[in-house]
């Protein structure tokens, strides 16, 4: 099951408009961190035919909370980094769709606010980062159009893999988490990196990890070796 996470919306039209695309691409659940008066007039009227998205809403008074239940988060961003900043190392939506699908569990697709975006707080309580290729010209979407982008790019992979049997068992979020531990222990204990930088490898670790959406073998595999 994925769910669509909204992190302070501030504009109700929006939030009506991403109710309309989850429809189109047949995601049901929305959760809001937020106020419930979000959802007004202006939100049913742009939902049009998905008003049961918004009557259904889940709202949370805190991104914390609202992820607790989540085996894995997806974090949405317009703003990339590269080797200056590594937290920022993003995905594109058809790397994520061509993956996604074999995740088990329950995943969260995470959006942020309209003028500016999800926090690095947030961004790293996340398993991975989004982001849509854009002209430098303009590169920040709107939030609706940046959701219906990453909805259809999910869906059209569903499709493309509806008569696919994919066999390979993911990696839970247990084996996910047992290995990025095992990991964390070798950094702190490694004396040769220099304490400054032992952060830095923990979460390009995290970040390698679930971008790879590595099978059970594997993790236990590189599990054994760091042990």
């Amino acid at each position: 099951m994925i769910s669509v996470v909204l992190v302070n919306p501030k504009y109700s039209g929006n939030v009506g408009s991403i109710a309309r695309v989850m429809m189109n691409f047949g995601f049901e659940e929305l959760r809001i961190v937020g106020d419930k008066s979000i959802i007004n007039n202006e939100a049913y009227m742009m939902a049009v035919h998905a008003r049961e998205i918004l009557d259904n809403a889940k709202f949370y008074n805190s991104f914390d909370e609202a992820i607790k239940d989540l085996d894995f988060v997806i974090a949405t961003s317009g703003a990339r980094g590269g080797d200056r900043n590594l937290k920022r190392v993003p995905i594109t939506p058809k790397e994520l769709a061509d993956k996604i699908l074999e995740v088990k569990g329950k995943i969260g697709i995470v959006f942020g606010r309209e003028d500016d975006g999800l926090r690095n707080e947030d961004i790293d309580k996340c398993d991975l980062l989004v982001s849509i290729p854009t002209s430098e010209k303009y590169p920040i979407m709107n939030l609706s159009h940046a959701v219906a982008v990453i909805l259809y790019e999910i869906y059209a992979k569903k499709v493309e893999n509806k008569f696919l049997d994919i066999n390979m068992r993911e990696a839970s979020k247990e084996d996910k988490e047992l290995l990025i531990k095992k990991f964390n222990e070798f950094i702190d204990r490694n004396k040769k990196i220099p304490e400054h930088k032992k952060e830095l490898c923990k979460i390009i670790f995290k970040r390698l990890v679930n971008r790879a959406f590595i099978s059970g073998k594997e993790a236990w595999t590189l599990m054994s070796a760091f042990k």
